[in-house]
């Protein structure tokens, strides 16, 4: 490591603002990781700006390159059950828009949100086994696809390199309707499933990375923290499923950070608020992100909080992580006004060289 990116890294851990870092050289890099979220609504009058400079820089290097969608891949209600249904080509053109965006010889995938189920509606499991087969066929053939499947709540894991990418539909926990039939294949219970992720954690090899994701943060300073917008004080008293206040979600994230406790992921990362955010964690996750700023027209903003290392709200953007082949994790963030316009990365060493 060369003393200017020493001087960089140390800045980078004392400053909770803008850090740019250059890239690590290219053959030091094993593994790149994009994250981005709720990405579901593009505007078919404008360019899609944030999937436009994501494929730009995983075309760089596809081979390496893994793309993670952390949901909500589909405004406002998923993909209709019914293919003749009114809606039905415009759903499936919001979501070619982010197959469009992978480019040849990356992999991608697809992690469920509350609006793949169908908005939390009664037909939300076929919902979401409705955009499983259409992600399929739009892919034709390549390395895209949907984790976890059948509406089941994982987790499931890809291990590449140093990496254990870990997947998990979070909705399960806070879905009121079904969520398992006669063609479900997979853990039933919260028990199961915090056992499972448990497992998966604890196996990992020393010197490798975890990056555990789904689409519900476990902190936010954005609208589902109770911060921002009209109704977020409401949100502290009558909290709905989706909220981190609520019950059914402290329940969800308590089993999460009963498994992560076992060994701590480096980073899990979600999607859900509309903004761009990178927390301290704790002792259940070193570090939190939340990046559900995929579509400019969903922006939102976020306050800082005592945790938050970086924020950036009303843009749109998505996270880049870089895993190098011996020791190292670089953390980058890119947003966007509406207008197109960039602001400089912010870049934080997860884990220093």
């Amino acid at each position: 490591m060369t003393g200017c990116c020493v001087v960089l890294a140390l800045l980078a851990s004392a400053c909770t603002r803008r850090v740019v870092i250059p890239l690590p050289p290219d053959p030091d890099i094993e593994t790149t990781v994009f994250l981005i979220g709720d990405a579901g609504e593009p505007d078919p009058r404008q360019p899609t700006i944030s999937l436009d400079s994501m494929r730009r820089q995983a075309a760089e290097a596809p081979q390496r390159t893994l793309i993670v969608f952390l949901g909500d891949n589909v405004y406002p209600d998923g993909i209709p059950v019914d293919s003749i249904a009114l809606n039905w080509p415009d759903a499936r053109r919001r979501l070619a828009a982010q197959i469009d965006a992978v480019p040849p010889g990356a992999r991608a995938i697809f992690l469920p949100g509350n609006h793949d189920w169908a908005e939390s509606s009664p037909h939300g499991l076929y919902a979401i086994r409705a955009q499983a087969k259409l992600i399929d066929t739009l892919a034709r053939g390549r390395d895209i696809k949907m984790l976890p499947r059948n509406g089941c709540p994982g987790p499931v894991s890809v291990d590449i390199g140093r990496l254990r990418f870990i997947g998990l539909d979070t909705q399960w926990w806070l879905h009121d309707y079904i969520v398992r039939d006669e063609h479900s294949n997979c853990v039933t219970t919260i028990g199961g499933v915090t056992s499972a992720l448990r497992e998966l954690v604890k196996s990992v090899p020393d010197g490798h990375v975890v990056i555990a994701a789904a689409h519900h943060p476990l902190m936010t300073g954005g609208e589902h923290g109770g911060y921002c917008g009209f109704g977020a004080p409401f949100k502290r008293v009558a909290s709905a499923s989706q909220d981190i206040l609520s019950g059914a979600n402290r329940r969800m994230r308590d089993s999460l950070s009963s498994a992560f406790r076992a060994k701590p992921p480096l980073l899990y990362a979600a999607g859900h608020d509309h903004n761009l955010q990178l927390l301290a964690g704790g002792k259940d996750v070193e570090y939190l992100a939340v990046s559900g700023a995929g579509s400019s027209g969903k922006a939102a903003c976020a306050v800082y909080m005592r945790e938050s290392y970086y924020v950036s709200q009303h843009r749109t953007g998505f996270m880049r992580v870089d895993i190098l082949r011996n020791k190292g994790v670089l953390l980058s963030i890119y947003d966007f006004t509406s207008g197109g316009a960039h602001g400089a990365p912010f870049g934080r060493w997860l884990e220093f060289p």
